[in-house]
């Protein structure tokens, strides 16, 4: 006794009810669609909870403070790197000074 292979269209429809079923894609076709990769769990909030939250910047400190005369250390540093970068003339060039060239 020889049994014959369920029919192509009753294959799809089994395919489609299982995937449904067992909250899978359905794909008949094989496509990537990348399905797996959008299911896996993010790690932007694991990478952003690892690092301890900052409870008052040193900006913030200083203007509270300002009769004071604070200085930010790292701030007076990074202007000085740049005002001698700008004074080698490795500076950045400023805002809108790019001439634009039209091609004729």
């Amino acid at each position: 006794m020889t049994t014959t292979p369920p029919a192509k269209s009753v294959l799809n429809a089994l395919a489609k009810l299982r995937a449904k079923l067992f909250d899978n894609v359905y794909n008949p076709t094989n496509v990537r669609t990348g399905n797996k990769v959008l299911r896996q769990r993010l790690i932007g909030p694991t990478i952003t909870n690892w690092y301890p939250k900052q409870l008052i910047a040193v900006r913030e400190i200083t203007d509270m403070f300002s009769e004071f005369n604070l200085v930010n250390q790292q701030e007076k540093q990074r202007l000085e790197e740049i005002a001698k970068r700008k004074k080698r003339g490795k500076g950045a060039p400023k805002k809108g000074s790019t001439v634009l060239h039209c091609i004729i």
